[in-house]
């Protein structure tokens, strides 16, 4: 009995459980999901880079992560034609090829995203693992128990481990490059720097989130030579000190370096800033000062891309909402607001008795400092210097932080038979959260925002509807012997995929059934792609809609209606929007203005490349 009760014994079983728990529950709900606005281009670029070698598809996301998840795809029957990457695409280039993508490997589409998909799964328990790791090392087995439970059933972990998007690998790698540099820091383990070196690396190649870690890391070493100062070592051992930190700072920044380069096959490393190709204004401002001649160690491509996305962040190309207002520039408090509303109650709580616990026990600081400024740096970062406010899964990399400070919450120490029943209660309440948006991770809101249905009250966008649930749509049609509908889908897979036959709606109401995305509804611009020629939809076009209540909620995320012909205005099909001849811009910035540098017209239907996106 001592040998079962043992926690050591008990730990491989107790983490495998907890991570086949999430595995089952990422791989069963990720199967009911279609793929999601940014899956439609990253699986098809991924797989353009592993059989070209070009990474200029977009180039606006490093590559890592879509050549993970489109590995798989190498040993499948998946058609494409090298030679076409419709170059002259502009920044709609990834979704013009991901259509063109789609067209040519319909018959097995669904599949092929199933299988893109699992390499994420994959990357989410990796996480998982070092959350648990740390956690234990920090705060024994409970501790660690405790964190790996609030990271399994995280509603946004499992949301975005089921998805081909950059997200979960980035705050994969940045978690453990800031593991290993607690390791070397904290610990002593002299080789630990290379882990540390070689997953900042990973984490530079999976998002430009990661250059995060250069300012946590700065901050990690300079608390680090505070603490071993206060602590009154001499100045001899001190000056040894600085110098091994310093060391370690070089090699880990060259490690990283290094593997961003072989990541690109060392492919325009080196290149200076005034011959690498830029367009944003903070790039514009380094080329006027000398050091526009200096190399850069990193491949033009990887500096092209960052560029893309300073351009992207300057000129507001992403209209933001918030509780039923939309804005270009975007809220100091969104990502506040949004960690409210979309995690669950019981981790407030656990965050405001952790808070008091810290306090109260004033526990080793170097360590807590290790979880607490990754958060704080990512936290500020994205509240105070950036003006994209499109989803909470911006600032996923902090949550693994979160969840491992939270263990500390297995060091209270009380005999109270209530405290213990209290504290397993709240944790099950927790869990049940989790279990009860099954599989409709992504649309989570919890209590105090009124849960998934009231969601559009608050936050839109890949908050809750991404287009993920086209699936449920056919399978709700097919339950109610509906034939044909009239739509506004919120995605770029084409409903015909899924045997949905549709006509598109528009301005003017009309009867029958119709089946609309939760951000179309509610007032988000962006471009329908899927039908005979792009159609922009601009705020309110489906204004109409909101005199009737929907028959059904597709996974929280589409609304379906039956309208009589008596209760609309005319008893005429509305006329669909790409023949109203109108021009792009609307006075306000957003998703459907990207910029086509060669000025020319660009079509994602199957035939050609030659009509307006202004329909």
């Amino acid at each position: 009995m001592n040998h079962i009760s043992n926690p050591k014994n008990r730990m491989p079983w107790a983490v495998a459980s907890l991570l086949a728990v999430m595995a089952v529950t990422c791989v069963l709900s990720l199967r009911v999901k279609s793929p999601t606005v940014d899956e439609f281009a990253h699986l098809p670029a991924g797989y353009y880079y592993w059989k070209t070698g070009d990474f200029s598809l977009y180039a606006k996301n490093p590559p890592l992560i879509k050549l993970i998840c489109s590995l798989p795809l190498l040993a499948m029957d998946v058609s494409i034609d090298r030679e076409r990457g419709y170059e002259d695409a502009g920044d709609w280039r990834p979704w013009v090829y991901g259509a063109y993508f789609m067209r040519e490997n319909a018959a097995g589409y669904d599949n092929i995203f199933f299988v893109g998909r699992l390499p994420v799964v994959l990357l989410g328990l990796l996480l998982g693992f070092y959350v648990f790791r740390w956690a234990y090392e920090l705060y024994g087995f409970l501790g660690g128990v405790i964190s790996l439970i609030l990271y399994v059933f995280s509603p946004n972990i499992v949301a975005h481990s089921r998805l081909v998007t950059t997200d979960i690998g980035c705050a994969c790698f940045m978690f453990m490059a800031t593991y290993y540099l607690w390791r070397v820091l904290c610990l002593n383990r002299k080789k630990a720097w290379i882990g540390a070196g070689i997953c900042s690396g990973l984490a530079l190649l999976s998002k430009f989130t990661a250059f995060l870690l250069v300012p946590i890391f700065v901050l990690l070493f300079l608390l680090s030579a505070l603490n071993g100062r206060k602590e009154g070592v001499n100045i001899r051992h001190l000056g040894k000190g600085l110098k091994r930190m310093a060391l370690h700072f070089v090699l880990i920044s060259v490690t990283a370096i290094l593997i961003v380069n072989i990541g690109y096959g060392f492919t325009g490393s080196f290149e200076t800033l005034k011959t690498i190709p830029h367009e944003s204004e903070f790039f514009e401002n380094l080329n006027r000062f000398p050091i526009n001649r200096i190399p850069i160690p990193f491949p033009a491509a990887y500096m092209e891309g960052l560029d893309r996305q300073k351009l992207d962040a300057e000129q507001g190309v992403f209209l933001n909402y918030l509780r039923g207002r939309l804005s270009d520039d975007g809220w100091w408090y969104y990502f506040l607001y949004a960690f409210f509303v979309k995690t669950p109650i019981p981790l407030h709580v656990g965050i405001i008795l952790s808070i008091f616990c810290a306090l109260k026990w004033r526990r080793e600081k170097v360590s807590s400092a290790f979880v607490l400024v990754p958060m704080a740096v990512i936290f500020i970062v994205f509240s105070f210097l950036n003006e994209i406010n499109v989803g909470l899964r911006y600032i996923l990399p902090l949550f693994p932080f979160l969840f491992v400070w939270l263990g500390q919450l297995a060091e209270i120490r009380q005999t109270k038979r209530l405290f213990h029943y209290s504290a397993v209660a709240l944790l099950a309440l927790y869990v049940f959260c989790s279990i009860s948006i099954f599989p409709d991770y992504l649309a989570y809101f919890n209590a105090w925002a009124g849960g998934p249905e009231k969601g559009y009250r608050h936050l839109l966008d890949s908050n809750l509807d991404w287009g993920q649930d086209l699936k449920s749509l056919k399978g709700y049609m097919k339950e109610e012997g509906i034939k044909e509908i009239g739509l506004a889908y919120f995605g770029h897979v084409d409903p015909k995929i899924y045997g949905i036959d549709y006509h598109l709606i528009g301005k003017r109401p009309e009867s029958g059934y119709i089946a609309i995305s939760a951000n179309y509804l509610y007032g988000l611009p962006y471009l329908i792609t899927y039908g005979p020629k792009p159609i922009p939809i601009r705020p309110n076009t489906f204004e109409w809609l909101h005199a009737f209540e929907p028959n059904a909620s597709i996974g929280h995320t589409i609304r379906v209606y039956s309208i009589p012909e008596e209760r609309t205005r005319q008893d005429v099909r509305a006329e669909p929007l790409a023949l109203r001849r109108k021009p792009c811009t609307t006075g306000i910035r957003f998703s459907t203005t990207f910029r086509n540098p060669n000025q020319r017209p660009l079509d994602l239907s199957p035939q050609t490349a030659s009509s307006s996106w202004c329909g």
